[in-house]
């Protein structure tokens, strides 16, 4: 072991610190405070990573012939720890984008430097497990449970003080280039063979981790707290897996298990009652893949000189990492699932290539592909069954009885706009069959829930609506829940999914409204009624119901105040738009039934915690 990292630490310290910089801050909490500030803007920023990522992978290879390693290393590494230090004050539009095109450059700059130079770093004997050791050390603490539950502000500067620990290990760079090592496999994979390969990964982790992201239900079972440690096991399990076959010429075994995998749970995830079964078969693929794609430009591409090793890594990252994450995203958004038809073209991209290969001298990958075949299979044709078994959450909808107690019409020009709205056509909405307008209004309209309302709110409002609602006259549906039953869910999604494409007129009417009563009403019993179950009498974040949001509640007496930073308008303007209508995006839900001077009476009171 000494002698391993005698060998390897510079290496290995540079892919942990690089990896775990880019899924802790890139993918999690630079997305999470865009979230509290800016989430209309959320996809502009993402794109605006994504230019500056492609961008900087491309200029690279340039960047490294006229300045070295060395140095573009160190300024990549600077530069991403500037930018995550930056992310934490700024609270304005611009500068968040400033901060996502430089995080895109600087990640673009440092991956591509950094796996180009890998054969200086490490060992030609123990490459593999070095390259697995790093990658799955960074997935691991990321997944812990005090790194990946701690504040999007404890995550940016964890993520700066990893990339500043791990860049005094740029210095053990030699100046001489190491002769090429050979090809752990017979030729080595092609440029254009290796660019697909990893295209169609990449395309279908993004898709799943979007989907994961977005749905509460499979968030749970993927990263709800009970799971944290084992998706740190398995990562660096796997990781560590995927160094030593790879150290031993199986890179195809390596990416059409890492392929399948991710086919299945992405298969798993479409259903609630397989979720959990998804939850551990996504870590284990995305470890897999993820360490040959740190190792495929320097290791498992043709024999190529250091500049032609830093042009193919630009390739592959600005074209299956960059450009394939964003489809990836786009397509989980667009259509809410991953089509089997996707992953039959995906996997026909990967296997076509190295079916022949396959065939002719590699009959137990053949043997592996072919059985994950049918286990994938299997999963793909179990939606028509279980479909007829139990109904869609349009049919719970129906046949619970929401219809008779919620309607689905915002009436325009009527109060309806600012507590319900934005309106739809009515037009629209009578194309319906059954129609589901309802027929009167006990309760809230649902036509836009979904930008209301998280999954998470929803299933506890469900279970116990007097815990949210006070004096709520709505019966609880927890049967729905119990014995395995998949109805509250499929009902959760249905009505989560409301609203989505009609977000940007909610954060319209959001920024658009002021209140017209500033009388005095008793701020400190409406908190009591309306707030104390998440935020907890004293407002710390303690109520009884903090720990069923996927973060705990704001310590509202001593921050971080992430959303109420900047202040415009009257006093508590921010503050008591939030009180009114939530945080669209996240579990804090609005209280769009209060009067004007209920909400202001309430923001000042929050005010006065701090």
């Amino acid at each position: 072991m000494t002698s391993f990292l005698q060998r390897n630490g510079a290496g290995v310290l540079l892919i942990a610190g690089t990896y775990f910089y880019f899924l802790i801050f890139a993918q999690f909490s630079l997305l999470e405070l865009l979230k509290g500030d800016l989430v209309d803007l959320v996809k502009a920023m993402m794109a605006a990573m994504a230019v500056g990522g492609i961008a900087g992978s491309l200029l690279t290879p340039q960047l490294l012939r006229r300045f070295g390693p060395v140095l573009c290393l160190r300024v990549a590494l600077a530069g991403c720890a500037v930018m995550s230090g930056l992310a934490v004050p700024v609270h304005f539009g611009v500068g968040y984008f400033l901060i996502s095109i430089g995080v895109g450059l600087g990640l673009g700059v440092l991956t591509v430097a950094l796996t180009a130079n890998l054969r200086v770093f490490l060992s030609p004997g123990s490459w593999g497990l070095a390259i697995g050791t790093g990658t799955g050390l960074a997935y691991a603490c990321a997944n812990l449970p005090p790194v990946f539950a701690s504040s999007p502000e404890s995550q940016s500067w964890l993520a700066t003080a990893a990339l500043l620990l791990v860049l005094p290990a740029v210095g053990s760079l030699k100046k001489e280039t190491t002769p090429d090592l050979p090809a752990p496999i017979s030729g080595g994979l092609s440029l254009p063979v290796a660019i697909l390969m990893f295209l169609a990964l990449v395309w279908l982790d993004s898709a799943a981790f979007f989907i994961i992201q977005q749905t509460p239900v499979l968030k749970a079972s993927s990263w709800g707290s009970s799971h944290l440690w084992r998706n740190a096991v398995v990562h660096f399990s796997f990781a560590l897996l995927a160094g030593y076959l790879l150290q031993r010429q199986r890179v195809t075994l390596v990416v059409v298990v890492s392929f399948f995998l991710l086919a299945v749970a992405s298969l798993c995830l479409d259903h609630p009652e397989t979720a959990l079964a998804g939850g551990w078969l996504y870590p284990a693929g995305v470890s897999l893949y993820s360490t040959a794609l740190v190792a495929c430009p320097a290791f498992l591409i043709q024999r190529q000189s250091p500049h032609a090793t830093a042009f193919a890594a630009a390739l592959i990252y600005s074209i299956a990492g960059w450009f394939g994450s964003a489809n990836g995203i786009g397509m989980a958004e667009n259509l809410n699932r991953i089509p089997v038809a996707f992953l039959v073209i995906a996997g026909v991209v990967l296997a076509g290539p190295h079916l022949w290969y396959f065939l002719k001298c590699r009959g137990a990958e053949t043997v592996v592909m072919l059985g994950l075949g049918g286990v994938a299979f299997c999963f793909s044709s179990s939606p028509g069954e279980s479909s007829h078994k139990s109904p869609g959450g349009r049919q719970v909808y129906l046949s619970e009885g929401c219809i008779h107690c919620h309607s689905r019409y915002v009436r325009p020009d009527s109060p309806d706009v600012v507590k319900w709205g934005p309106v739809v056509s009515l037009e629209k909405l009578l194309t319906d069959a059954p129609v589901t307008i309802g027929n009167r209004r006990a309760g809230p309209d649902l036509l836009n829930v979904g930008n209301r309302r998280s999954g998470a709110w929803l299933r506890q409002h469900f279970i116990d609506p007097q815990s949210l609602s006070p004096g709520s006259s709505m019966p609880s549906y927890r049967h729905l829940f119990e014995d395995n039953d998949p109805r509250g869910e499929r009902l959760i999604e249905f009505l989560a999914g409301r609203g989505r494409e009609s977000l940007g007129g909610r954060f319209e009417t959001i920024r658009s409204w002021e209140p017209t009563s500033y009388e005095e009403a008793d701020g400190r019993s409406l908190f009591g009624r309306h707030c104390a179950a998440c935020h907890g009498d004293e407002g710390r974040g303690n109520g009884p119901l903090a720990d069923r949001w996927s973060k705990r509640p704001a310590n509202l007496r001593e921050g971080p105040f992430v959303y109420s930073g900047a202040q415009q308008g009257p006093p508590n303007l921010t503050l008591a738009r939030i009180i009114k209508f939530g945080i669209p995006g996240t579990d804090m839900s609005g209280h769009e039934s209060l009067g004007d001077a209920e909400v202001v009476a309430l923001a000042k009171w929050v005010k006065s915690l701090r």
